[in-house]
């Protein structure tokens, strides 16, 4: 869990910074994140006239699958996020706040322990920096289409493969869909 207690930042004047490193376990229960190791990061908490700034730059280790022969990839995610926190309680009266400024039902608040949690923010920055299509390695052959098996120096070729001879079918040019025919005919003989 990546918190921190900003009780003695929010009595300071606006443009006080903090700075600290963290490296945590992240909390991922549905295992969204394929984690496989602590969060590493730097943050940088400024007090600003409404809550506090943070600045974070972070990397994850993560272990994701080949999008082309399904084997686990190791990568590290990297990224950062700047992010407002506004305080929900009075910091000297200890007393609830009503938030001066209109904010979204997202917007990040700091409890009333005056502590800004960077969990869920960090989960959500991770989420959206993963690769959409990682790859074990940017040549990957990937997945044979006949057996399943990983495409190789190793993999055998298939009897069918070896024979499979292209067809041709005529086309007839009164109509203008038949070469697209040929082609799911083509299609379906694979």
């Amino acid at each position: 869990m990546v918190s921190v207690n900003v009780a003695q930042l929010l009595l300071a004047p606006p443009g006080s910074v903090r700075t600290f490193d963290f490296r945590e376990r992240l909390p991922d229960p549905s295992d969204d994140l394929h984690l496989h190791g602590p969060l590493g990061g730097h943050a940088r908490l400024t007090r600003t006239s409404e809550g506090i700034l943070v600045h974070a730059d972070f990397a994850a280790p993560v272990t994701l699958e080949c999008a082309r022969c399904l084997e686990p990839v190791e990568a590290t995610v990297e990224g950062s996020f700047d992010e407002e926190f506004l305080p929900s309680t009075d910091v000297r009266t200890g007393l609830p706040l009503a938030l001066a400024v209109p904010h979204e039902d997202d917007q990040p608040l700091i409890d009333e322990h005056h502590e800004i949690d960077l969990d869920e923010v960090l989960r959500q920055n991770i989420l959206t920096a993963l690769p959409l299509a990682p790859l074990c390695d940017p040549a990957c052959p990937g997945l044979c289409e006949s057996c399943g098996q990983r495409l190789d120096q190793t993999h055998p070729a298939h009897p069918a493969e070896r024979t499979a001879t292209p067809t041709t079918t005529a086309v007839d040019p009164a109509n203008p869909f038949a070469r697209l025919a040929v082609l799911l005919n083509d299609e379906e003989e694979r």
